[in-house]
C-alpha cells in the first residue's frame, strides 16, 4: 500500500500545477492519470485573470517559472522552445452567407478588445500538448510520483483516516495487469472532462440548470491564412486597429453559430465550431463553403491533431457537485464544462488550483471550508452561464451580442483590478456583488429585443463597474484599455 498526502487523478495542467505547488511544499503526491504525455487537448486560451493567478502562486510557493509564463515576453525570454501563441486579446468578426467580411464603417460588424498594452505583455493560447507535458515533468521533478498511464478503478472512503484508490496498469508485458492501492489524506479529481468521481462515487448532476446548451466541433490546422492576408482594404486606412485582429482570440461570428481561431507560434491553429445544442454541427468544408472569407482562411489548411481526425462532441456543459465527499474535491476542470466563449475555463481552473492548495496544505478539514468551495465555485458558474446564454441568443443581433460581452468584460475587469491591487478576490468576474448581479438580471429580461434606448440605459447602469470606457459609441468597437498589466 502507498501512502501519501494527496492524491491527484489528472495530469493535465491544473493537475500538475497542484501537484508542482504541494510537492515543493514537502507534501507526498501522487499523480495518476490513464493517459501519457503529450497529448491534445482543447481549452487553450488564456486571460489577464488566468495570468494573474499563475502570478500569485509563483509568489506564493515561490515557483518562479510560473511567473516566467504569465505573459507572452517572459515566455519566449525564457521559454522559447516552448509552443504558444500571442494574445493581445479578444477579436470579434461577423459574417453573412454567401458574403465576403466586409462593414461599411469601422466596428459595424467588427469588435476588438484589448487585454493588454503590448505585445510583451500579452496573454497567451497555450499549446497544450507541450504546455501540459511541461508543466507535468516540473511536478515530478518536484517531488511528485507519477502513476500516468494507470487508470482509477476504484475509490474506498470507507476508512476513517485515509481514502483508498485502486489503479490499474495494463502492462505492454504480456498484457499482464499491474495494480497498486494508495491510501491518501486528500483526493483530487483533475480529470477533466472524464470527470472520474462521477463514474465512481456518488456525485450530484446539476448539469439540468444550466442554460447554455451547446456543442462543438475542432481541431488543429496547419496552413491556415491570417485575417489580414485574406481581408480587402480597411475602408479607413487612417483608423489604427488597437492590435492585429489575427493576435486574439479571434471569434467569427456566423449565422447559427461561432468559430475560434487561436494560432500558436509554431505553424499550428486551434480551430473550432460552437453552436447551440438545436443546431446540427456542420462539416468545415460546409462552413468553408458558406462563408468566404472563413474559406479563403482555410483554404490551404490541413488537419494534424488528433491523430483521429476532426473531434465532434455531444452537448459541452457539464457541472457536478465539485466536493461530494471528505477530503475528495475536484477541480473546476472536472467539475465544469461551461463553453469556450468567453475564454474562462484556464482562469478557473487555476483559481481552483488556488483554492484547493490553500486548504490542503492549511488542513482545513472543516465541513465550512467545503461550503465554502462549492457555493464559491456554484456563484461564479451561475454567472457565466447567464452572461455566455445572452450572448449565444443574440449571435445574429451583432449590438445585442456586443452588449452581453461588454457586461462580461465589465466583470472581467472589475476582477482584474483587485488583483492588479495586490488582493485575491473572493469570487472571479465579481460573482459576489449582488449590485452587479441584478444589473445581468435587468439585460437578460430585456436585451433580446433590444433598442437603442436599452443600450443607453445599460451605459447609465453599467458606470459603476465601468472603467474602461465599454460601450462608448465613439471608439468604434475598439477598446484598448487594460487593467492588469
Amino acid at each position: 500500500m502507498l501512502k501519501v498526502d494527496v492524491t491527484i487523478i489528472g495530469s493535465g495542467f491544473a493537475g500538475s500545477i497542484l501537484a508542482w505547488v504541494l510537492a515543493s511544499r514537502g507534501l507526498s503526491v501522487v499523480l495518476v492519470d490513464r493517459a501519457k504525455h503529450p497529448r491534445f487537448a482543447i481549452g487553450e486560451s488564456s486571460t489577464p485573470i488566468a495570468d494573474s493567478i499563475l502570478r500569485q502562486l509563483a509568489e506564493d510557493y515561490q515557483i518562479p517559472v510560473l511567473h516566467e509564463l504569465s505573459c507572452w515576453g517572459s515566455w519566449q525570454e525564457s521559454h522559447p522552445d516552448l509552443p504558444c501563441g500571442r494574445k493581445r486579446g479578444f477579436s470579434y468578426l461577423l459574417h453573412e452567407k454567401g458574403k465576403a467580411f466586409g462593414e461599411d464603417a469601422v466596428g459595424q460588424k467588427s469588435l476588438l478588445v484589448a487585454a493588454s498594452p503590448t505585445d510583451f505583455q500579452s496573454d497567451t493560447h497555450w499549446h497544450r500538448a507541450s504546455f501540459d507535458t511541461f508543466l507535468w515533468r516540473n511536478a515530478i521533478q518536484a517531488g511528485a510520483r507519477d502513476l500516468t498511464g494507470y487508470e482509477v478503478s476504484g475509490i474506498d472512503l470507507r476508512s476513517r483516516t485515509h481514502r483508498i484508490i485502486h489503479c490499474q496498469r495494463l502492462s505492454q508485458i504480456n498484457d499482464e495487469v499491474d495494480a497498486v492501492s494508495i491510501a491518501s489524506d486528500w483526493v483530487v479529481d483533475a480529470s477533466g472532462s472524464s470527470s472520474v468521481f462521477s463514474q465512481l462515487l456518488r456525485v450530484e448532476d446539476w448539469t439540468d440548470q444550466l442554460k447554455t446548451k451547446t456543442h462543438s466541433t475542432f481541431a488543429h490546422y496547419r496552413g491556415v491564412k491570417s485575417w489580414e492576408e485574406v481581408i480587402s482594404e480597411p475602408q479607413r486606412p487612417d483608423f489604427k486597429n488597437p492590435f492585429s485582429a489575427d493576435d486574439a482570440a479571434q471569434h467569427h461570428l456566423l449565422t447559427y453559430g461561432w468559430m475560434w481561431m487561436l494560432r500558436f507560434n509554431h505553424g499550428v491553429t486551434s480551430v473550432g465550431y460552437t453552436t447551440a445544442m438545436q443546431n446540427d454541427l456542420p462539416s468545415m468544408e460546409s462552413l468553408r463553403s458558406d462563408y468566404p472569407t472563413v474559406g479563403a482562411m482555410m483554404s490551404d489548411a490541413t488537419c494534424v491533431d488528433p491523430s483521429q481526425g476532426i473531434v465532434r462532441t455531444s452537448r459541452l456543459q457539464r457541472w457536478l457537485d465539485p466536493f461530494p465527499h471528505h477530503c475528495c474535491l475536484m477541480l473546476p476542470t472536472a467539475s465544469l464544462t461551461l463553453d469556450p466563449l468567453h475564454s474562462t475555463g484556464i482562469a478557473h481552473a487555476l483559481a481552483g488550483v488556488q483554492r484547493s492548495a490553500d486548504l490542503i496544505l492549511r488542513g482545513d478539514y472543516s465541513q465550512g471550508a467545503r461550503k465554502r468551495y462549492t457555493s464559491v465555485l456554484c456563484e461564479e458558474t451561475r454567472l457565466l452561464d447567464q452572461l455566455v446564454h445572452m450572448a449565444y441568443r443574440n449571435l445574429g443581433r451583432f449590438e445585442s451580442f456586443t452588449a452581453a460581452c461588454m457586461v462580461y468584460f465589465a466583470a472581467a475587469i472589475r476582477c482584474e483590478e483587485t488583483y492588479q491591487a495586490g488582493e485575491a478576490p473572493t469570487h472571479l468576474w465579481n460573482a459576489s456583488d449582488l449590485d452587479f448581479r441584478e444589473l445581468v438580471n435587468w439585460l437578460d429580461s430585456v436585451v433580446d429585443t433590444a433598442d437603442r434606448s436599452v443600450f443607453s440605459e445599460l451605459r447609465k447602469r453599467l458606470k459603476p463597474w465601468n472603467s474602461a470606457g465599454l460601450l462608448d459609441p465613439d471608439v468604434n468597437n475598439r477598446y484598448a484599455y487594460t487593467a492588469t498589466k
